[in-house]
């Protein structure tokens, strides 16, 4: 979603500098079946343009032609089902059985919620968003950041702030009342290690996913900005690790063995979660068996920390195919999910 969130400011910054209106859909709640979750966005501005999307592509068009009229005398609350109608007057198409909530706002509500959306993709800091759902009285009640201060407020309500505190310190979006409770995380980070031709497609997988991407190699003629023009950091081993956190995910590839051992010993003894580590299993033991010992650790103990070999069993042996295996992994990881097909799934959605 992070992706979709950097279109959305794309869009939002030249039109909110230029002082051109613009007009935020977010979904809000869903009844049944929905392509898209609680808290999709898209944003209209004046001038025609739009970015982001909240469903499968039924609704925009349907949205974008009625948001301005009805947004006219403030936020607009606007109920759309998906269910199969062959004889509606407006077909939307998927027909996905179920019900998708709309909030459509404008001015300042809508401004300080793009603020909020900016700061999490931007400067990696959450803030929650406390909508109400009420027929009426719809829209953005409160937004909360990080150190708990309230960046918007429609009126003081202490029970509202409560909500958005407890929020932010499980991290879970919820629904409570006629209020969408969302904490809006930041992006994924994933650290690269290694700079080397085959991790150019995984770059490009992070980026097209939305994770803050972070490439490192002590070979400077390889981490080089211009080859990772999508990278926020580039730079060398000593320089990522000392910002990597326990909530990101770190992937070992840069074909130098020297550097995978000197990356390997730094990530295992912290607390990550992921390390990924490309090579043959010959390889891995090999370094396991040099690292370990350095670590106090026994070899078990570090293999179990470890992802290797790197991906999922996707097949293929291209760099592209590789990159699609790990990237399909770390999403499975951000996601909680065990990768299963979708077809042994009880459900999409839990």
């Amino acid at each position: 979603m992070a992706s979709e969130l950097r279109r959305i400011l794309d869009l939002w910054k030249p039109a909110s500098t230029a002082g051109e209106d613009v007009c935020l859909a977010t979904v809000v709640a869903i009844e049944g079946s929905a392509y898209r979750r609680p808290g999709a966005r898209m944003l209209l501005a004046s001038t025609g343009q739009r970015a982001g999307t909240i469903s499968g592509g039924c609704l925009e068009a349907e949205v974008a032609r009625k948001a301005w009229w009805l947004t006219a005398q403030g936020p607009s609350l606007q109920r759309y089902s998906s269910f199969f109608d062959d004889d509606g007057d407006m077909p939307y198409g998927l027909g996905c059985g179920g019900t998708v909530l709309v909030l459509l706002e404008r001015g300042e509500p809508a401004a300080q919620a793009l603020e909020a959306l900016r700061r999490s993709v931007e400067d990696r800091t959450a803030s929650v968003i406390v909508t109400s759902t009420a027929t009426d009285s719809p829209g953005t009640a409160l937004i909360l950041d990080a150190a708990e201060k309230a960046l918007y407020a429609r009126r003081p309500d202490p029970d509202l702030a409560a909500l958005a505190r407890e929020a932010l310190k499980t991290g879970k979006s919820s629904h409570v009342s006629e209020y969408f409770v969302e904490v809006i995380a930041p992006p994924p980070a994933v650290f690269i290690f290694g700079a080397g031709d085959d991790t150019l497609p995984l770059a490009d997988f992070a980026w097209s996913l939305g994770w803050h991407l972070t490439v490192a190699d002590n070979r400077s003629n390889l981490a080089r900005p211009e080859r990772f023009p999508r990278a926020a950091r580039i730079g060398s081993l000593d320089a990522a690790l000392a910002h990597i956190n326990p909530a990101d995910a770190a992937v070992i590839m840069t074909h130098s063995y020297e550097q995978d051992r000197e990356t390997l010993r730094a990530l295992l003894p912290r607390d990550i979660k992921y390390i990924g580590l490309l090579g043959p299993r010959r390889r891995t033991d090999r370094l396991i068996g040099e690292i370990a010992p350095e670590l106090g650790l026994s070899a078990e103990e570090c293999r179990a920390r470890l992802h290797t070999p790197v991906g999922l069993d996707l097949g293929g042996h291209s760099p592209a195919s590789i990159a699609l295996a790990i990237a399909a992994e770390l999403q499975a990881v951000f996601a909680g999910r065990d990768a299963r097909k979708l077809s042994s799934a009880p459900a999409i959605h839990a």
